[in-house]
């Protein structure tokens, strides 16, 4: 464009020294006119090119503020542990969370976590939700995987408190995940026997056989660890006119030792639980279980 305008000068430039008007005024008039157009146009050219930029700017700022408010609750606690960014890492915890693994409870208390990221270099890569499903208005749970610093492969159970307007976690469970293939037989079998022996209204029964020594059990604060405990817990079970059955939803396999599983309860509760099934010297036992 700024050519165009240029080649135009030029040409009045040269037919002023070429050509012999009857009055020479008329001559500068002209290269007047055309010297202040061409000075117009490169000034609005400028202006609207500038305009651009701001509006380019200003469209890229808000589009990066966008994408940073609305990263996921799981995007948003790998880069504050990766940053150490303790504020928003406790945003994301409520104040008695519980960190929990197969070796049992890590921690109980959201201080003691914050301690504990701030105090070691942990690394989370690629987070990545394998399966969300709402337990109720309150909670959903969730089974997903990241890597750690070394790209070792980590899968995680989560219970999230949904009724705040940041979600909170309010139970996560962590295991190092193994690349293998897993007979899910015996999970199934295992599953079968709990509800043949729920449904015979014999809680002992049923914990003893199928829960593991330091099982840990999490629907009412304190989380209840071992076999009495929750005898105690499941007492109504043995009520003559109990009935439950299981739907598994999803079963992930985390190692040759630990399965993941999230399901619907039919029956006398009809909410959805959350299984963690460990293999020990006496089979595939329940090592976890909710059912808020």
């Amino acid at each position: 464009m700024l050519k165009f305008f240029r080649k135009i000068r030029q040409n009045l430039l040269s037919e002023s020294n070429t050509t012999k008007p009857a009055l020479p005024a008329g001559r500068y008039f002209k290269y007047a006119v055309g010297h202040l157009f061409l000075m117009i146009m490169c000034i609005f050219l400028s202006c609207n090119t500038s305009n651009k930029k701001s509006k380019a700017s200003k469209v890229m700022s808000d589009t990066n503020h966008v994408s940073q408010d609305n990263l996921s609750p799981n995007k948003r606690w790998m880069n504050a542990i990766n940053t150490k960014d303790l504020e928003v890492l406790k945003a994301l915890y409520v104040n008695d969370v519980y960190g929990l693994s197969p070796n049992g409870i890590d921690f109980t208390n959201r201080d003691t976590l914050i301690s504990i990221v701030a105090n070691n270099n942990f690394v989370v890569k690629d987070v990545n939700t394998i399966q969300r499903i709402k337990a109720n208005r309150k909670y959903d749970y969730e089974i997903g995987s990241f890597k750690n610093a070394t790209n070792g492969l980590m899968k995680y159970a989560v219970i999230w408190d949904t009724s705040h307007e940041t979600e909170k976690r309010v139970l996560e469970f962590l295991a190092e995940a193994d690349d293998f293939s897993l007979d899910l037989k015996p999970i199934h079998a295992q599953r079968d026997k709990w509800i043949k022996l729920c449904n015979s209204h014999n809680a002992t029964n049923l914990i003893n056989n199928l829960y593991s020594q330091n099982t840990m059990y999490y629907n009412h604060r304190p989380i209840v660890i071992g076999r009495e405990d929750l005898i105690t817990n499941y007492a109504y079970m043995n009520n003559a006119d109990y009935k439950l059955a299981l739907h598994p939803i999803i079963i992930e396999p985390v190692s040759k030792n630990i399965v993941y599983e999230i399901g619907q309860c039919k029956g006398s509760y009809n909410g959805k639980y959350i299984l963690i099934w460990q293999k020990t010297g006496e089979g595939w036992q329940i090592l976890f279980d909710s059912n808020i």
